[in-house]
């Protein structure tokens, strides 16, 4: 059963009461981000002058329920709009304010720049009141088939918006995906990577290191074979699946003590899988000066990259050249045994 239809309007100060009954961090979303202050302002500033907003999609759980969705036994959960619904309920709460340069267009003569909504209630009732009462279109999704409820969330946002290989991916059904999910919560992800996360590039190397470990070493990680790869039948049952998830969980323990808290080194998500491959397969008792090694390593690649003149090192050309593709197998194999006997040369 699949049914998506209009729910009955209600006022910003229903939903704001039944707040906790929505999951908010549903699967389907796509990051952690919120919306920065000027965002949110900007979305209040459009409510009270009158303009549309996007509707907001919800599914609705206290009909048809699907366990695998609902792992917060909530009534709702968000698959579309969570910025949205976040910062119009964060108003209501009065953590947000005002954008200091808004006005009213009917009225340009008010002043309420930078006003929250207990600033409003005491001056301006009527405009703390026109907020309150604002009712959202609220679309819901009634279904007991997670993998229509899937390719509904699909055909929305390719329709609305570009969502990237990792972004689309989260929204598979696949139990391997509920690993890579995992694996993203690592706090080798949470505390030491230093590239942007806003677009899931965090689940994006972790499935690219979850498919090196169940390859046993360089393998293609373009976005059709990180599909292909989780998409297929049966893999999260497989017993060289679970121990490749073990793995990795293992060795990112590792890494967190081999790279320091938001480590330049980690400043773009291609250096991750490398890195996994090099240190994974190194002696322990290198590991613990690696990274000194991976320091002197960068600073002679950026000193020769701007070098004019002077003694060619083809290694490092090669090694240059590699990273132009950084999913393609041959670029890691190669880069890989590069840096391997780059360190080899440096420990002696």
């Amino acid at each position: 059963m699949f049914n998506v239809k209009n729910f009955p309007r209600k006022k910003l100060s229903w939903w704001l009461k039944h707040e906790s009954d929505i999951d908010f961090e549903s699967d389907f979303q796509r990051t952690d981000r919120v919306w920065k202050s000027t965002e949110q302002a900007f979305l209040i500033d459009s409510i009270l002058n009158n303009f549309e907003i996007p509707r907001i999609y919800l599914i609705d759980f206290s009909r048809h329920d699907i366990p695998a969705m609902n792992r917060r036994r909530k009534r709702f959960a968000v698959i579309d709009g969570k910025q949205r619904l976040t910062a119009m309920l964060a108003f209501l709460h009065g953590r947000t304010k005002l954008a200091r340069q808004f006005h009213i267009e009917s009225d340009p003569q008010l002043k309420l720049g930078g006003l929250r909504i207990d600033d409003l209630k005491a001056q301006k009732p009527r405009v703390a009141r026109k907020i309150s009462d604002f009712a959202p279109e609220v679309r819901i999704i009634e279904s007991d088939d997670r993998a229509r409820v899937q390719d509904f969330f699909l055909r929305l946002n390719k329709a609305s918006k570009a969502l990237n290989g990792a972004e689309l991916r989260n929204a598979f059904i696949e139990e391997a995906v509920d690993s890579i999910r995992l694996l993203a919560k690592h706090p080798f992800f949470r505390q030491k990577i230093r590239f942007d996360t806003s677009r899931s590039q965090e689940k994006n190397a972790a499935a690219k290191i979850l498919l090196l470990e169940y390859e046993s070493g360089p393998a293609e990680t373009k976005k059709k074979n990180l599909d292909g790869f989780v998409r297929r039948p049966g893999l999260a049952n497989t017993g060289r699946f679970k121990k490749a998830v073990k793995r990795v969980n293992r060795y990112l323990n590792m890494m967190c003590r081999v790279f320091q808290d938001q480590d330049f080194l980690l400043d773009a998500q291609g250096h991750v899988p490398l890195y996994y491959l090099f240190l994974t397969r190194l002696r322990a008792a290198d590991r613990a000066k690696v990274r000194a090694f991976i320091v002197d390593f960068e600073h002679r690649r950026t000193k020769y990259r701007n070098q004019t003149g002077g003694p060619v090192d083809a290694a490092l050309s090669r090694y240059d050249l590699a990273s132009r593709t950084t999913n393609d197998r041959n670029s890691i194999n190669t880069r890989l045994q590069i840096i391997r006997k780059k360190y080899a040369s440096w420990r002696n």
